[in-house]
C-alpha cells in the first residue's frame, strides 16, 4: 500500500467574520499529513475547528494563511472526494436504489450496468432487501448504509467523513465502523474521519490528530499500531484510549 502524503496542511489559519464584524480564528498554524491508503481521525474539544478542516480539504473553504494540498495540488470542489456528514443527505423522494444510483446517472452509466452495480453495492452493504424503500422507511443505520452506497457508487477513493455515526446507537455505530474498515480495505480508500468519540477513533484510525480548543491547533499525533480487527477490551486499546482521553482533558483544562 502506498504510504505517500495524500493530505498535507502547512501552517493553516482560517478565520471567520462575526455579525459584529470581528474576525475570529477557527484554526491557527495547523500542520499535519495523512498518508495515502490510511484512515486518519481528527479529535478535539467542541469548537476546535474539526469540521472547518474538512471543508478546507474539500475545497469548500480557502485558508487565510498556509497551504492545503490534496494529492499534491490545491483542493477544488468536486475533485473526486466523497463527503459524508452526520446527516445522511439522502433525497427523500428517491428510493434507496435511486439514491445509490445518482452517481451512475451523472456519469451516464448504461441502465443494465447501473442496475448491476447498485445490486452489488447493496448486497455488500446488507441493504439489498431495501432497494425499493424510501429513506423515511429506513432506520438510521440503514440510511447511513445507503449514504455509504452512494459514496461507493461515486468512485471516489478519498472520503471525508464528519461524525457520520454519531447519531446512532452504540451497536449500530460499531457495525458501521467495522463495515467502513472492510470497505476501506477492499477499495484502498484514503479516509479523513472527524469524531468526538475517542473509542471510535482508536478503533478505526491508523493515525489520530488531536486538536486544541479553538482556535484549533495540533497538540498531538498518535500512530495507532494495533492490528485489525481491534479488540476494545485489549490492554493496548485501553492504553491508547486513556492516553488520548487524558491529552484532550489537559487541553480543555489549559483553556479553562
Amino acid at each position: 500500500m502506498e504510504q505517500g502524503r495524500f493530505f498535507s496542511l502547512s501552517n493553516v489559519r482560517k478565520e471567520f467574520l462575526t455579525q459584529r464584524g470581528e474576525r475570529v480564528a477557527a484554526l491557527d498554524s495547523v500542520t499535519f499529513e495523512a498518508a495515502s491508503g490510511n484512515l486518519t481521525c481528527i479529535v478535539g474539544p467542541t469548537g476546535s475547528g474539526k469540521s472547518t478542516l474538512l471543508r478546507l480539504i474539500a475545497g469548500l473553504e480557502t485558508p487565510d494563511a498556509g497551504t492545503v494540498r490534496v494529492n499534491g495540488s490545491a483542493p477544488v470542489p468536486s475533485q473526486g472526494i466523497g463527503y459524508l456528514t452526520q446527516e445522511h443527505s439522502l433525497f427523500p423522494w428517491l428510493r434507496v436504489k435511486d439514491n445509490i444510483g445518482l452517481p451512475f446517472d451523472v456519469k451516464g452509466t448504461m441502465a443494465e450496468e447501473k442496475d448491476k452495480q447498485i445490486r452489488n453495492i447493496s448486497i455488500a452493504l446488507g441493504i439489498a432487501d431495501a432497494l425499493e424503500r424510501y429513506p423515511y422507511e429506513l432506520s438510521g443505520g440503514m440510511q447511513k448504509r445507503t449514504s455509504l452506497g452512494r459514496l461507493i457508487a461515486s468512485g471516489a477513493r478519498c472520503w471525508l467523513m464528519d461524525e457520520p455515526f454519531s447519531a446512532l446507537d452504540d451497536r449500530t455505530a460499531h457495525q458501521l465502523q467495522r463495515l467502513l474498515l472492510k470497505i476501506a480495505a477492499e477499495l484502498g480508500l484514503t479516509v479523513l474521519f472527524v469524531t468526538h468519540s475517542i473509542d471510535e477513533a482508536v478503533f478505526l484510525a491508523d493515525r489520530i490528530i488531536v486538536l486544541s480548543a479553538g482556535p484549533g491547533r495540533v497538540v498531538d499525533i498518535y500512530d495507532i499500531n494495533i492490528e485489525h480487527p481491534r479488540n476494545r477490551l485489549s490492554s493496548e486499546f485501553g492504553q491508547f484510549l486513556e492516553a488520548i482521553r487524558c491529552r484532550i482533558e489537559s487541553v480543555i483544562d489549559e483553556t479553562g
